[in-house]
């Protein structure tokens, strides 16, 4: 601290006794400083920013809001009206969209939501599912699928997998949305995931929390990972992965796949994007079982990898 009087007008003794005392107090600071452990001379890894699943979506800002009085729908389950609107509703059926502009809010599903991108004129259909709840149950097939979707702050738990985009989609959007919970039977060989696509383009992930929660069953079944694009059916082609927590399970594989893999029948990715997520480290340390992204390939047309970290704030490095 500086003192606001002249220092020539105090005895030279005061002034002696003065200086000593600042010193005293300066070399106090740095002893505490040092012990608290803030670094003298920060580097740019010291002033990384951790972060943590209260900054993404999870129970308190996905799902059903608050004060929402659900009533027992009646409705079809077979939607073919185009503008169809489900709002405030329990639904406890599948419901299997024909129609576009069809709307799902403030509503809970006990079961499936599909729009089968695979029959003759879905180019056309489409769907929003916004402030909703999905419980799919135990099945082998995703929660919701396959795509022309619009998926925005919701809870999608229970299928093989939460939400899957099929190879002719037209587009796949989610955004602040908490994909988890998927369900397997004790025993079974089936592969999990948070988001999957076989091969497609068109895809947005932004702000979600994804996180392929079961473990291994033993038998070749479990988790391949949180996000997984996959070379299957299409090539995987315009992707975007922004902003998401890729939450840790050591009976994962890998965190993510890229959709870059030679194993593929096509397999080439070109124009993925990941960008600003985070992937939690989990108690190994390396996100998934072998470590956190596979089959991403940085040098392929218009692949970027920017600024992915660890849930620490220390850059993810990506792998082939």
């Amino acid at each position: 601290m500086r003192g606001r009087g002249a220092a020539s007008s105090y005895p030279r003794i005061v002034s002696a006794v003065l200086l000593l005392a600042v010193g005293l107090l300066a070399t106090a600071c740095t002893v505490f400083s040092s012990a608290a452990g803030a670094p003298p001379n920060p580097t740019a890894s010291d002033t990384t920013v951790a972060a943590s699943r209260a900054d993404f979506p999870g129970p308190p800002n996905t799902g059903v809001p608050p004060g929402t009085t659900l009533r027992p729908y009646n409705g079809s389950c077979v939607i073919t009206q185009d503008s169809t609107v489900i709002d405030s509703s329990l639904v406890t059926c599948d419901l299997v969209i024909f129609a576009a502009k069809v709307v799902i809010s403030r509503s809970k599903i006990m079961g499936q939501v599909v729009l089968d991108t695979d029959r003759p004129g879905s180019q056309r259909w489409s769907a929003t599912l916004v402030d909703s709840e999905v419980d799919a149950g135990v099945v082998h097939e995703a929660a919701v699928s396959s795509g022309n979707m619009t998926i925005l702050r919701a809870d999608i738990q229970g299928g093989q997998t939460s939400v899957q985009c099929g190879e002719l989609a037209v587009f796949c959007t989610v955004r602040d949305s908490w994909l988890h919970g998927q369900q397997i039977p004790a025993g079974a060989d089936w592969h999990l995931g948070g988001f999957l696509s076989n091969g497609g383009r068109n895809i947005e992930l932004t702000h979600n929390t994804v996180h392929c929660e079961p473990q291994p069953t033993g038998k070749d079944g479990g988790c391949t990972g949180d996000i997984n694009l996959l070379g299957d059916f299409a090539p995987v082609s315009h992707v975007t992965i922004t902003g998401n927590l890729l939450a840790a399970n050591v009976g994962n594989s890998y965190c993510t796949y890229g959709g870059d893999a030679s194993s593929k029948k096509f397999p080439h990715a070109d124009n993925v994007v990941y960008r600003d997520n985070v992937f939690e480290r989990g108690t190994n340390g390396m996100c998934g079982g072998y470590g956190p992204v596979s089959s991403f390939n940085d040098r392929g047309p218009g692949n970027l990898w920017v600024n992915n970290t660890w849930d620490d704030g220390q850059p993810v490095v990506p792998a082939d």
